[in-house]
């Protein structure tokens, strides 16, 4: 027997790579643990192994996998580069027009599923009719299932208040705004951020001494727009010396100072909420182009 190089694809349904797959090596039979790797940005995992029938175990939080695949390595020429299929989660929709349904997963403080996590969702809104039907306040109790994921129908544009059960009597309180979609993180729902900034006009390009407003709408990370641009974003310009910016409470105001090219530049104001990993805002930066 050798030691061949081996490649492991780890690829949804459209193609795409999937990273941070930890990807567990196994005998045949499963019994021995032999290694593991992380899939990368380019959803592969890199191992060298002997020529022998394994099985192999993925794992990644909301995805799924056909579980064990078994592979069998070859001996040079061959090649050893095997594709795995990947489901990650899609949010369900809901049916009814006026409905979103809010689902999504929870963990506890050591990363394993939040099991029997129970919420109580208290309408922040007085008794409304909705095409025809009687809204009335109370309480709607749900609780997470043994994978700590949840999913709840709740109507679009509505706010409602969620209270988290924690241990004792202690719980989190968050203030939940339900956006017009058919479906809603439930997680972001609850701790939003910035998520989006889409300018208009789409393609920034000013002459030299002249002057361009901007429309930036702000949308949060479930795709709500945000009231303002300024609560939320603090805005800035990469080179002043190419243009300058100037800030209004709906508008951002373009300079062309010198011919060439720099970036609008926005960061989330509110970083009391840590997201792993750390997206940045999607739309920016924004190229400027001074002619």
């Amino acid at each position: 027997m050798s030691f061949e190089p081996v490649d492991v694809h780890v690829e949804d349904e459209l193609g795409n790579p999937v990273p941070d797959v930890l990807v567990k090596v196994y005998d045949e039979a499963g019994a021995v643990f032999f290694t593991q790797a992380i899939t990368g940005t380019d959803g592969k995992a890199s191992f060298l192994l002997e020529t022998l029938i394994y099985s192999m175990r993925f794992y990644k939080f909301q995805v799924g996998f056909i579980q064990p695949l078994h592979f069998e390595v070859l001996a040079a020429p061959e090649t050893n580069v095997f594709d795995v299929p990947a489901e990650p989660f899609e949010l369900p929709l809901a049916t009814d027009p006026r409905l979103c349904r809010c689902s999504g997963f929870f963990r506890d403080m050591t990363g394993a599923p939040s099991r029997w996590l129970d919420m109580h969702i208290i309408p922040e809104f007085d008794p409304i009719l909705l095409e025809g039907a009687a809204i009335v306040t109370g309480e709607r109790h749900i609780r997470t299932d043994e994978n700590g994921y949840v999913q709840v129908d709740l109507i679009r544009g509505g706010n409602y208040w969620v209270n988290l059960e924690a241990m004792g009597a202690d719980y989190l309180r968050r203030l939940c705004q339900v956006p017009d979609a058919a479906s809603a993180n439930f997680p972001d729902m609850l701790f939003p951020r910035v998520g989006e900034v889409v300018f208009d006009p789409a393609d920034i390009a000013v002459a030299v001494d002249g002057v361009l407003e901007v429309t930036p709408t702000v949308y949060d990370s479930v795709g709500r727009p945000l009231v303002g641009i300024n609560s939320d974003v603090a805005w800035s310009i990469e080179d002043p010396s190419v243009a300058s910016l100037s800030i209004g409470p709906d508008k951002l105001t373009v300079t062309g100072r010198a011919v060439g090219s720099t970036n609008i530049l926005a960061e989330r104001i509110d970083t009391s909420i840590i997201a792993i990993p750390n997206t940045p805002i999607v739309g920016v930066p924004k190229s400027v182009v001074v002619t």
